[in-house]
């Protein structure tokens, strides 16, 4: 069994959950989600289906959602030191991200804390920031800052307003999530932030969303854009200058296999993103079993794969270490 580090999971520490709610005052969360603190269980799943290591990051991004900047700041703090602590009691298991959920100076310097006194992998931002798109200008240093600290950032799908009815059965996380996620994607690369940091690293959660089985699309549809300007003035009034097609910005991005467990879709994301750019992840705990099904569906979806076994084991670590390296 090739070694394999699951690269996109989510947890909770006790000590963050109580001061959340005790000192913060917080109300958001449902319930007492006592299973995204069980690091013993976690280790066990671990070792029951042969992972070595797992990414962590902070879990529940609606917490962030409209809230004052000074108390989001003072709970990121508590957050990422919480991640690092953790971290450090399970280095043999455990590779720490941090999280940043808006960007203020006050935020670009826990960045820096994140990166050069609590030495993250990487840093996890949201796809949207209170409902402003990433490619909007005050977002702009933060992903100048990570490009110059070949920081990675893990992009969690963020809620924000939609169809009133969209909640009633879920759909604003089951299909909402993935769009949110796809539409992040595509501001980034429309507004320019990818051409003006091409260096830039972006590991897109649950496959990348939409843009992998839509890949032909966007090359019509920009190729569309640049044939008949006159037919797409708002188009050509607000999107950024490119200097390659458009796809080939896409193709840069990174993708998680977080898709429950279908080799059809991580074969799609594989065939779409540049070489090397699919890692192995699982969102766990998030399913049926506490997170159990989505390890052992995923392993083996990706050994399910139409491909050789080298490729396989960089799916399973290889493309995650040359990211974090």
């Amino acid at each position: 069994m090739p070694e394999i580090v699951d690269g996109y999971t989510h947890v909770l520490t006790e000590r963050f959950f109580e001061d959340l709610t005790d000192k913060f005052g917080f109300q958001g969360l449902s319930g007492r989600p006592e299973f995204l603190w069980d690091h013993e269980q976690r280790k066990r799943d671990m070792a029951d289906y042969g992972v070595d290591k797992q990414i962590i990051t902070l879990a529940l991004p609606t917490m962030f959602q409209g809230m004052e900047h000074d108390l989001a700041l003072d709970i990121t703090r508590l957050a990422n030191d919480e991640i690092r602590r953790l971290a450090d009691e399970h280095p043999d298991e455990f590779i720490p991200v941090g999280t940043i959920p808006k960007v203020s100076e006050e935020f670009l310097a826990e960045f820096d804390r994140c990166v050069d006194d609590l030495d993250m992998a990487g840093v996890q931002i949201f796809s949207n920031i209170d409902g402003r798109p990433l490619d909007d200008d005050r977002f702009w240093p933060l992903f100048e800052r990570a490009e110059a600290t070949d920081t990675p950032l893990w992009m969690h799908p963020q809620l924000w307003e939609w169809y009133d009815w969209a909640s009633e059965y879920m759909e604003h996380r089951l299909f909402g999530w993935p769009f949110d996620t796809t539409l992040a994607l595509s501001r980034l690369v429309f507004g320019g932030v990818m051409e003006e940091y091409p260096d830039l690293e972006i590991v897109s959660h649950h496959g990348g969303g939409m843009v992998p089985f839509y890949g032909r699309r966007i090359e019509m549809f920009y190729e569309q854009r640049m044939t008949y300007p006159e037919n797409y003035k708002g188009y050509h009034e607000h999107a950024a200058e490119l200097s390659q097609p458009a796809e080939e910005y896409f193709k840069k991005f990174n993708a998680d296999t977080a898709v429950s467990g279908s080799t059809p879709a991580i074969e799609c994301a594989s065939s779409f993103f540049n070489e090397g750019n699919v890692i192995f992840g699982t969102d766990y705990p998030f399913s049926p079993e506490r997170g159990r099904q989505t390890i052992d569906y995923t392993i083996d979806a990706v050994e399910r794969m139409d491909a050789d076994e080298d490729a396989k084991a960089d799916v399973f670590a290889g493309n995650l270490y040359e990211l974090i390296s």
